[in-house]
């Protein structure tokens, strides 16, 4: 099950260093607007390439995308595929900005 987590619980985790970040949103979204240090997978290169994200499997994956569906969506693909340690961004990055969050 893709747990929903919100803005504060992933930033702690970041400055623990106990995530990896991965934006699904497309190329120009992401140039846009993003989390400090998250990393550029469009969801439909992961559909593609699962091997994208299988070199995260040993830390928490957090899945964010602009408002929280398509990151939703692509936990569940991943889990289908055995990679279980995966959250989604509560809301995505809008929850994020409400937050009052940076993006870099």
């Amino acid at each position: 099950m893709v747990l929903n987590i919100d803005a504060d619980e992933v930033s702690e985790m970041a400055e623990k260093n106990e995530c990896v970040i991965i934006d699904v949103r497309e190329q120009f979204e992401y140039e846009s607007g993003h989390i400090e240090n998250s990393v550029p997978i469009p969801m439909y290169d992961i559909f593609n390439n699962i091997s994208l994200v299988e070199k995260y499997r040993d830390k928490k994956i957090v899945l964010v995308c602009s408002s929280g569906h398509r990151s939703y969506y692509t936990g569940k693909f991943l889990e289908e595929n055995g990679i279980t340690n995966v959250y989604n961004l509560y809301n995505g990055l809008y929850g994020w900005e409400i937050e009052d969050k940076p993006l870099v």
